[in-house]
Parts: structure tokens; C-alpha cells; sequence
């Protein structure tokens, strides 16, 4: 992940990948206590972000949605690439930029609702595939998450509706920060010019 911070302070651009699709996650644990490797296919998220139809798809601070930053409508720009979920972001709230600042943010994380998928089973271990899936938010996770998770849910139910299990992953990344400072233009130096031995010159050649 990359992160600039404008000499300005006004905003952070960050950029980097939610998801790398068709690699293995850690190990999980399903329901039942077994353990899985995951991995989302190429184009999952391609249909998932087409799929919301213009609609936004938010932007979190730790998965907190008392702390919405943005989304696909105003300042996040997400698209699937040959390596995967790639996203974009400009984000102009006073505690992330502090955080960004400090070096406080660690990477982005994301939930999801698993609508398919296919299991392969080897000789190496059990892996899920996820086929189909609904993308419910991109979350920017900071130091106060550490430990990263590889992956957990949650539950959450709109009223009336049942409960839906929302799966959140975190992508291990580096993170490259770059600080813009300002810096104030330096005046030029004024520069004194000895005319003397001109002056001198001329007074040679005018007394001839």
C-alpha cells in the first residue's frame, strides 16, 4: 500500500490492492473448527463491483461504520486488475490524515457476503474458492487492529431481514509512506559585484 500525505495536509491520497484474486489466504477455520485456504477467483471482483450498479459501496475506518471516510460514490475508486482488487482513495478526514502522518495505518481489509463458491480438496490441505460474492464494504485498518486478522466475521441483520454473516479479510502488505514537507522557497542571494578593478581598468585607459 501507498500512502502520500499532500504538503498541504488537507488530504491523503492511498493507494494499493484490497485483495491479490487467486491466491491462498491463510489458514481459516470454518464453523466447524477445519481448517482452509481461500482464495478469490479472478473476475469475483470485477462482477461484484458491477453488480452494485452505481450504488456506493462504503469506505471504513476498521470496519466501524461510525467511522465512514468515503466510497465508490465520492472519493474511492475500486477496479479489478490482472493482480487483483485495486483501490484508490482520497481522503480528506483529520484523523486519518493523522494517522497517516504518524505512519499509524497498516493496510486495507475488506467485507464481503460469499453468494458461491467451490471447494478443491488435496493432498496439501482444503481450499474454498469464492466464486460469486456481494462486496459490502473496503475498510483502511490502523495500529489499533494489530494483530492483523487474516480472516474473521461478523453478523449484522437489517430490520426485519436475517441475520447475514459478513466475512472480513485483511491483505499482509507493505507500506511505503511518503510525507510531502512543505518548504519555503529560499530568496535568491544578492550577489555583490566588485567593480573596483574595473573601475580601476577604465581609469588606466583614460588617463593615456
Amino acid at each position: 500500500m501507498k500512502i502520500v500525505v499532500r504538503a498541504d495536509k488537507s488530504a491523503v491520497e492511498i493507494e494499493g490492492y484490497v485483495n491479490a484474486v487467486g491466491r491462498d489466504s491463510r489458514t481459516l477455520t470454518d464453523e466447524y473448527g477445519y481448517p482452509y485456504k481461500e482464495q478469490m477467483e479472478p473476475g469475483v471482483f470485477a462482477r461484484a463491483i458491477a453488480a452494485k450498479n452505481e450504488q456506493d459501496i462504503p469506505m471504513l475506518l476498521d470496519h466501524d461504520y461510525d467511522r465512514v471516510i468515503g466510497g465508490t460514490s465520492t472519493n474511492l475508486t475500486l477496479e479489478e486488475d490482472s493482480i487483483g482488487c485495486h483501490a484508490l482513495a482520497v481522503v480528506t478526514d483529520p484523523e486519518v490524515i493523522k494517522k497517516a502522518e504518524e505512519k499509524k495505518l497498516r493496510g486495507w481489509s475488506f467485507g464481503f457476503i460469499p453468494l458461491d463458491h467451490r471447494d478443491v480438496y488435496t493432498s496439501e490441505g482444503d481450499r474454498k474458492i469464492i466464486t460469486e460474492m456481494e462486496l459490502v464494504e473496503v475498510t483502511l485498518v490502523d495500529d489499533e487492529m494489530i494483530p492483523v486478522y487474516a480472516g474473521t466475521s461478523v453478523h449484522t441483520r437489517a430490520e426485519g431481514e436475517e441475520p447475514q454473516k459478513i466475512h472480513l479479510r485483511t491483505k499482509d502488505d507493505d507500506v511505503i509512506y511518503h510525507i510531502i514537507e512543505e518548504r519555503a522557497a529560499k530568496p535568491e542571494e544578492s550577489k555583490t559585484i566588485d567593480y573596483s578593478k574595473y573601475e580601476e581598468t577604465i581609469n588606466r585607459l583614460k588617463s593615456r
